[in-house]
């Protein structure tokens, strides 16, 4: 199913009309008609918006339908946007040069990511996938934050560093990156943790350092080793998180 679709499929579900929709969302109906007939699509920060404002799941623009070979085609086509964006610091990869970079030709990659913004979605879901999993099992069990960051996020973390240092690294795509994860670690906590409104800032707070700490670590050239990392989160936080904040 196209992005254009799911779209009209969300406006629907949420009975809304197309003006409802583009009002909600800060854009005009006229885009809002133009994705749904396929015209054009919403850029990556805009799929993260629509899925934030109607808490949607993170992969609810990713087309669930693929056979096993294009996941390998997907693979390709993604290994070389990474390539492509270590060799490019300030200027984001173009499908062009992503091909380039996968001995593919354009047309090619175009049957996967019709532009750079669905590229980046797709990555973004493909470096946290994991890292996700994991962290959603472990608060389930364990309610100290700080130590499931520590020793079950960190490793996690440090195993995906080249992917992480370029997205912390490269301007044109660590805003996007900043708010998809904030968005979507804060969404993960409070579907664990009823809070009230205190509480809820406290949270904002964590979810600020902790993105801060990661990006100052995973912004290195030569990021220190995980351990050395751990260590260092130990002394800084040596404290239960409700006390820390």
């Amino acid at each position: 199913m196209i992005i254009g679709e799911r779209i009209k499929l969300l406006r629907r579900a949420k009975k809304l009309t197309q003006t409802e929709l583009a009002k909600a969302i800060f854009v005009s109906y006229q885009l809002v008609s133009k994705w749904e007939r396929n015209l054009s699509e919403p850029t990556a920060e805009m799929m993260f918006t629509i899925i934030d404002k109607y808490q949607l799941p993170f992969d609810f623009f990713l087309d669930p339908v693929i056979q096993q070979s294009q996941y390998t085609a997907k693979e390709v086509i993604l290994n070389a946007f990474l390539e492509s964006m270590i060799a490019s610091y300030d200027k984001r990869p173009t499908i062009k040069k992503v091909a380039q970079v996968a001995s593919l030709e354009p047309e090619h990659v175009a049957l996967y990511f019709a532009n750079s913004d669905e590229l980046i979605y797709e990555f973004f879901n493909e470096v946290d996938r994991n890292i996700k999993i994991e962290i959603e099992a472990q608060i389930v069990s364990h309610h100290d934050l700080m130590t499931i960051f520590i020793n079950n996020m960190a490793p996690l973390l440090y195993d995906k560093r080249v992917q992480l240092h370029v997205l912390y690294t490269r301007p044109y795509i660590k805003g996007i990156w900043l708010a998809f994860i904030k968005s979507k670690y804060k969404r993960i906590l409070l579907a664990h943790h009823q809070v009230d409104e205190q509480e809820g800032l406290a949270l904002e707070y964590l979810i600020e350092v902790l993105t801060a700490f990661i990006s100052v670590w995973l912004s290195q050239p030569n990021p220190e080793l995980l351990a050395a990392f751990q260590n260092r989160m130990r002394c800084l936080t040596g404290k239960p998180i409700n006390q820390w904040l």
